[in-house]
């Protein structure tokens, strides 16, 4: 069985980011609070003009639940590069794998 997950970036995904990686003092000096708000929002502008996708989901056991999920992310606000990835397993080991373990998992995009 596969297992299907939505992956892309959202406006609240990067301001929420933005707030937990943006420092409050910038070179020992204590930004004061609209000058930190105006450099998370700087820092999330730049994340949405990214590349950089993430899973925005939890696991769904079919494509169609992550449809209505990009759909609802949709009309939630303003998003990008929204697509469902299967997780399936790797044909290949993982390189530097000498022991045998679980095999490798790896997302590929759902047509």
């Amino acid at each position: 069985m596969s297992t299907f997950a939505v992956f892309g970036m959202t406006a609240h995904y990067a301001r929420e980011e933005a707030r937990k990686n943006t420092p409050t003092v910038v070179l020992k000096v204590q930004l004061t609070e609209s000058q930190w708000l105006e450099a998370v929002e700087r820092r999330a502008e730049k994340t949405m003009g990214g590349a950089r996708v993430v899973q925005l989901s939890p696991l769904f056991d079919a494509p169609q639940f992550a449809q209505q999920y990009i759909e609802l992310l949709r009309k939630a606000g303003r998003c990008r590069d929204l697509k469902i990835r299967a997780k399936v397993k790797a044909d290949a080991p993982a390189a530097g794998r000498t022991k045998k373990k679980a095999p490798a998992t790896i997302w590929k995009d759902v047509a």
